[in-house]
């Protein structure tokens, strides 16, 4: 019977690139073209504190709140289409293969943390019921199985910012104050936090102080990707498109 269940799955519900969406066999997760051409983040060219590349380094004008941030992936081409599905066309395929490969980071970048669970950035409820979900969450449940960690929804937001791929560096560190807040205490805790898309890293520093607020012992963060794209110091410089946070 199981295996009569498979041949059905694979007739009528193949396996689809994460990616392209063409069919590819049950044990792969790209196709041999997107698997050749997307960008993956070398932690040897990073800095373990910020995550851009060591060239970019944002540590030197900022000092953040959170331990480190690792990624899987560049903020272009393959990758940046493949996160486009997911978050605005729910290609779960995406999701799966995103969530895995940030484990996988996890597992090797921070092999020597001991995590007493796993956070994720919260969405405004306005915006995630006109989406149906919240990117960031399905990623962090994910990693949460996969490291066999528990789920701490402890972050809330209050309410809508500027969009932040519309505004500049300074001015996303400026949106973003006051927006999110912890909801429980989480002393003594060492957590993993979970986003789709590092840019400034704004976001995440507010985020992870909020945390320390609540009592957490450290902060630690991986996202999908990465950009090391610069950002100009007025409203004009855009990056782009609704992919970067």
């Amino acid at each position: 019977m199981k295996n009569a269940a498979e041949l059905f799955k694979a007739l009528f519900y193949p396996k689809t690139c994460a990616v392209c969406g063409c069919i590819i066999d049950e044990e792969e997760e790209l196709c041999d073209y997107c698997h050749e051409t997307i960008v993956r983040c070398d932690p040897i060219k990073r800095c373990p504190r910020c995550g851009t590349d060591k060239r970019n380094c944002q540590c030197k004008k900022r000092v953040f709140r959170f331990d480190g941030c690792i990624a899987p992936f560049v903020n272009t081409g393959a990758a940046r289409r493949a996160m486009h599905l997911f978050k605005f066309r729910r290609r779960l395929s995406a999701e799966n293969f995103f969530a895995r490969q940030m484990a996988l980071c996890v597992r090797n970048e921070y092999r020597d943390i001991s995590f007493g669970g796993v956070c994720f950035v919260p969405m405004p409820l306005k915006k995630q019921l006109a989406r149906g979900y919240n990117q960031s969450r399905l990623l962090a449940e994910k990693i949460a199985e996969i490291l066999k960690l528990p789920l701490c929804g402890a972050l809330y937001c209050r309410r809508s910012g500027k969009p932040q791929h519309t505004l500049s560096e300074k001015e996303r560190f400026e949106n973003v104050k006051g927006l999110y807040y912890a909801k429980f205490p989480v002393r003594g805790k060492t957590l993993l936090l979970v986003d789709d898309i590092k840019t400034t890293g704004a976001t995440l520093d507010e985020c992870a102080g909020q945390l320390l607020a609540a009592g957490a012992d450290s902060v630690y963060c991986v996202t999908a990707l990465i950009s090391d794209r610069k950002l100009k110091s007025n409203n004009t410089g855009k990056t782009g498109g609704t992919m970067l946070q």
